[in-house]
């Protein structure tokens, strides 16, 4: 790994929020000695101090037996990462804080984040901005290497979508839109992942220039990939796609055992991105995984997720 690319990670780097601090210091708690690090980033770290938001942080622990014993939580995890969680707190200024965070093990996060997996919400995600938070020097030098091949490995999956003289940020926004378009995920891709892109132009341009190949203006000037490259490229994109939607629904099932809460939240994200709402009944916050699936058809079919 550069040493270059490996400092635009480091200048990410800094100290969490007091909501962000505070909200890691509960997730520790709950925890205990298995958290060997969080992971914050998201919109709350995108767009500042603001206590009114969901706060995320992927939390990374030694193994899944050290959170969750040896039952059906921990194979489900080991099985399709990450297990996602909520906790609410007040802090010390009596703000309250709420969180979903994801609890994954070291191993998974490396090699998932680090582009070892066809799925690109883990590696995308991680081109964005992150703080890494852990006492320990030696995993925080591995997870700044595993955000830079993040980012690397995310050039070689979008590069050959594009070819031509690029604005700095192009490729990287073109890359999230296809990666949001293989989630379960209710906003407009394009546009938000220009947002994303727009809210760092410095920090984007810095990674062009460092992994792209430039023009002799010094923007990005990026070669045609040929007919085989791109087409293969495509079809990549479009079996992540495919396979995106059930591991989707499956990991919704799923985090309907873990994500206390979580029912009235998931409704009121997706009717912020999107607009659409539907009313759940007692008995379904009560019996979430039972009924996961007749909400969500409901979601699709007003138009959620379109």
């Amino acid at each position: 790994m550069t040493e270059a690319l490996r400092t635009v990670i480091e200048a990410d780097q800094g100290p969490l929020s007091p909501p962000a601090e505070a909200m890691a210091r509960a997730i520790r708690a709950r925890h205990g000695a298995a958290v060997r690090a969080l992971v914050f980033y998201g919109s709350a770290l995108r767009e500042g101090d603001d206590a009114g938001k969901m706060l995320d942080f992927y939390v990374i622990v030694s193994h899944y037996r050290a959170v969750y014993g040896a039952g059906a939580k921990s194979l489900g995890a080991w099985l399709l990462p990450p297990n996602v969680h909520f906790l609410a707190i007040t802090d010390a200024a009596g703000r309250p804080l709420r969180s979903k965070y994801a609890i994954i093990s070291e191993a998974a996060f490396i090699r998932r984040a680090g582009g070892g997996t066809l799925e690109s919400m883990f590696w995308a995600r991680f081109t964005q901005p992150a703080r890494i938070v852990t006492d320990d020097a030696a995993l925080r030098a591995r997870l700044i290497d595993t955000l830079a091949r993040a980012c690397r490995h995310f050039v070689t999956q979008t590069q050959p979508l594009l070819h031509g003289p690029q604005p700095p940020g192009a490729l990287w926004a073109r890359g999230l839109a296809e990666s949001y378009r293989t989630e379960l995920r209710p906003e407009n891709p394009g546009p938000r992942a220009v947002q994303i892109v727009a809210r760092f132009p410095e920090r984007y341009a810095r990674l062009s220039a460092l992994l792209l190949p430039q023009g002799p203006d010094g923007r990005p000037d990026l070669p045609d990939a040929g007919p085989m490259h791109r087409g293969l490229c495509r079809a990549k994109w479009a079996l992540r796609r495919i396979i995106g939607t059930p591991l989707g629904a499956l990991r919704v099932l799923k985090a309907a055992t873990t994500f206390d809460a979580g029912l009235d939240y998931i409704i009121e994200k997706v009717q912020g991105h999107s607009g659409v709402s539907v009313t759940v009944s007692e008995a379904e916050r009560r019996h979430p995984i039972l009924y996961a699936p007749r909400i969500a058809l409901r979601l699709y079919r007003a138009g959620a997720f379109r």
